[in-house]
């Protein structure tokens, strides 16, 4: 093994490097100690410690609620015209956007009433016209019918439905809300069909049933503490494709149904019994429709965020007012999942544990909001503006990034052929171009800081906010007195990029809400924290401002160990950032970051990277990642994060089931995005072929100038191939990873190829290859 001392140590004696080896493992057990004595206190501290709790007051265990479900209801719709009973409660109660991502990428009326009684993703039957592929239509919520062996109701092909469930990923148990109601001794009521569906039991029997909501008054509402009533929705608006007259028809019924609502809604406030707690959902994007032929477009509308109001008391305690809604599944103020309402209606009800086999977590109130109608409403509009914008150009963003990134691939293989006269002038333009793409992600994130979804352009002032802020990063990153070292430039962008988003997940990630390259409430698969997406722009730009400050380090004549403790330590920090529950609180990202880490410090102390101390590398991300799930999962379950509940999933034997559908996940974007199949790992193997120890004179000369590059780019892939593989992101990782890892690096190649210098003491062994 090559000695780990600083080049110029030949001829000591081997007691003495056995004496420096062992005090170099004594301080890396001190840093290890380090980083768990401040991993213990961020582990155990809940993510919403820091946010003003509800005030608490006395009150009954078991409280009264009633569930309005208004299919379709969206921000849009509630005017102080068309509905003016729903647009004075935005102002004077709890109100936020609600995510009612379900199976399928849009929701239908079926789905939505089936997610409320589980209280994970479900869905209605995938073929129920029996043509062999999936339905493009959404049906009715089928009508009751009274049961054959005693009191009450059923829901007609129950079985079928739970068969379905099984078919899915989600260990969704529909019935599972009446269930634990039945169980409590708590009476529920069910009015309209969709509302049968939400509180019916396992076996598709609902105690309690009225058929209509034209009839509901005081006493119906005071027959049982939970009450839920199907509205029956708002109609949707015209087929994309559709003429002027067929859009304006449309738009006619939508106004004529939301007033109808409206006035039953307020019909329903005016009798609702004392110290009972509204809450108003719309949990679907489509109501049910017509049967397209097949060469119509799809009736279903495009998915998008829905309207969720409260009012009356808090499940724990305190009421409602004019505040946000959230729930600790989102920690996100102003917004709620469809999967927060059972648990919800199962807190209000008394019942223990609420949160019990469930993925979601009970309303609650998050900070005021304008306190006014037209602000409270002018926002929320803006949110589902702001996610309608991510669903349609977060895709254009990405292929623009790789588009550039292909230039600059061209460019750089155009100015290093041979006999090139105009090549420094292509080098220089492909460092700018190369910096100005490596800028792009962290400013998308910056964008947010405008409120961009405010203004009445919200996609000019996005893409100016972009633009500018790349331009200005661009400038800082070439023009500071960095820019003479190769490594200056990434290094600045890198640096800056980490910082950024270190320090937006310690606060909460407001900036990556809904930008373009950040968390979509849409996809509605991660609400706070590091999202697959950004935790691949965040790895990659803290691997390499770790590799540009240990070259910086080892250029000022620091030792290789100095330099080594100080790439560690950033990568601690990286880490503890990425998986701490109140920061990055990333369950897949532990895994992929410290193997990548691990080969960068051996690369920086000039050891040799061996299997044998990759594998002792990914056993150490294991058990760190046991430790963080098992202290999450200490907290009560309604603080966890997807550490504490995935060790619980694994206790309770349904981790497999999580592992296997994570990983269908990420298998699944091979088929989705098949040109990423493709073309990461073509990278793969050319980055390989190319920095090859007698690989290309480009990369060996960006060594003479950086020579932890080749280390940089060895654990930069086997970060983005363990993220792939720990990721339900699965390509998207790696390819994200390359997007922004290739243009720093290219900006390294294009500024090394002139002058070498000397290279310092410390870098003579590190550019000698191991034996």
């Amino acid at each position: 093994m090559m000695d780990v001392e600083r080049a110029g140590s030949s001829g000591t004696h081997p007691g003495a490097v056995r004496h420096r080896v062992r005090a170099g493992r004594a301080r890396l057990a001190g840093l290890l100690v380090a980083l768990l004595a401040v991993l213990a206190p961020l582990l155990t501290a809940s993510p919403a410690a820091a946010e003003t709790p509800a005030p608490s007051t006395t009150s009954d265990p078991q409280q009264r609620v009633v569930l309005l479900g208004i299919p379709g209801l969206s921000w849009p719709d509630i005017t102080p015209e068309g509905m003016p009973t729903l647009y004075d409660m935005a102002g004077s109660e709890a109100a936020g956007s609600l995510t009612v991502r379900t199976v399928r990428t849009r929701t239908c009326v079926v789905d939505g009433w089936l997610t409320v009684s589980s209280g994970r993703r479900s869905t209605d039957l995938h073929d129920i016209d029996a043509d062999g592929g999936g339905d493009r239509f959404c049906r009715q919520p089928p009508e009751p019918t009274s049961a054959p062996d005693g009191p009450g109701v059923v829901v007609p092909g129950w079985e079928l439905l739970q068969q379905q469930q099984d078919d899915n990923s989600y260990n969704a148990e529909i019935g599972l809300l009446g269930d634990r109601l039945a169980e409590a001794g708590v009476c529920a009521t069910a009015v309209g069909p969709g509302a049968a569906l939400a509180l019916a039991d396992s076996t598709g029997r609902v105690a309690s049933y009225h058929q209509s909501s034209g009839d509901i008054g005081a006493g119906l509402l005071n027959q049982c503490p939970v009450t839920v009533v199907d509205l029956g929705g708002l109609s949707n608006p015209a087929p994309n494709g559709s003429d002027e007259l067929a859009d304006q028809a449309a738009l006619d019924a939508r106004a004529q149904t939301a007033a109808a609502i409206d006035q039953q809604v307020k019909r329903i406030i005016d009798q609702l019994p004392p110290d009972t707690a509204l809450m108003i959902a719309g949990l679907s994007d489509s109501v049910g429709t017509t049967i397209p032929l097949p060469d119509e477009p799809t009736p279903i509308p495009p998915a998008g965020l829905r309207a969720a109001l409260a009012m009356g008391p808090i499940a724990d305690g305190g009421t409602f007012g004019p505040n946000w809604l959230t729930s600790s599944s989102t920690l996100w103020p102003g917004l709620v999942q469809l999967t927060d309402i059972a648990p919800t209606l199962l807190a209000y009800a008394g019942v223990e544990d609420p949160a019990k086999d469930v993925v979601g977590r009970p309303w609650r109130a998050a900070g005021p909001h304008p306190g006014s109608s037209a602000g409270t409403v002018s926002e929320l509009i803006g949110v589902d503006r702001a996610s309608a914008i991510y669903r349609d150009q977060s895709g254009p963003f990405f292929q623009i990034l790789g588009g550039l990134l292909v230039v600059v691939c061209a460019a750089a293989l155009l100015a290093l052929l041979r006999g090139v006269s105009f090549r420094p002038a292509v080098l220089r333009v492909v460092q700018v171009v190369a910096v100005l793409v490596a800028a792009a992600p962290v400013a998308s994130y910056l964008a947010n800081i405008t409120r961009w979804w405010r203004y009445d352009q919200p996609n000019t002032v996005l893409w100016t906010s972009i633009v500018v802020s790349t331009l200005a990063l661009t400038i800082v990153a070439l023009a500071g007195p960095w820019r003479r070292r190769a490594y200056g430039p990434p290094g600045v962008v890198a640096g800056v990029t980490a910082t950024v988003l270190a320090v937006d997940v310690a606060s909460g990630s407001s900036l990556q809400q809904s930008s373009l390259l950040g968390l979509s409430p849409l996809v509605a698969g991660r609400f706070y924290g590091f999202g697959n997406i950004p935790f691949a722009i965040f790895v990659v730009a803290s691997l390499v401002a770790a590799a540009a400050l240990g070259q910086w380090l080892l250029d000022i004549g620091k030792s290789r160990r100095f330099a080594a403790g100080a790439v560690a330590a950033v990568g601690m920090i990286a880490v503890v950032v990425d998986g701490a529950p109140q920061a990055g609180a990333d369950v897949g990202g532990i895994l992929a970051a410290i193997p990548g880490f691990a080969v960068l410090v051996l690369g920086t102390l000039g050891a040799r990277i061996t299997i044998a101390k990759l594998a002792l590398a990914a056993l150490g991300a294991t058990a760190l990642f046991g430790l963080f799930a098992f202290l999450d999962w200490l907290r009560p379950p309604g603080s966890r994060t997807h550490f504490g509940s995935f060790f619980a999933d694994l206790l309770s034997g349904d981790a497999l089931t999580v592992i296997f559908r994570k990983a269908e996940a990420s298998l699944g974007t091979l088929e989705r995005w098949p040109i990423y199949g493709w073309l990461v790992p073509l990278a793969y193997l050319l980055i390989l072929w190319l920095i090859r120890p007698d690989g290309e004179n480009a990369v060996s000369r960006t060594v003479q100038h950086w020579s932890l590059f080749r280390y940089l780019v060895w654990a930069a892939l086997l970060t983005g191939a363990a993220g792939f593989a720990a990721n339900d992101s699965g390509i998207i990782v790696p390819a994200l990873l390359l997007t922004v890892g290739v243009p720093l690096g290219m900006a390294a190649v294009a500024a090394s190829q002139g002058p070498t210098p000397a290279p310092s003491p410390a870098e003579r062994e590190l550019l000698t290859p191991s034996p």
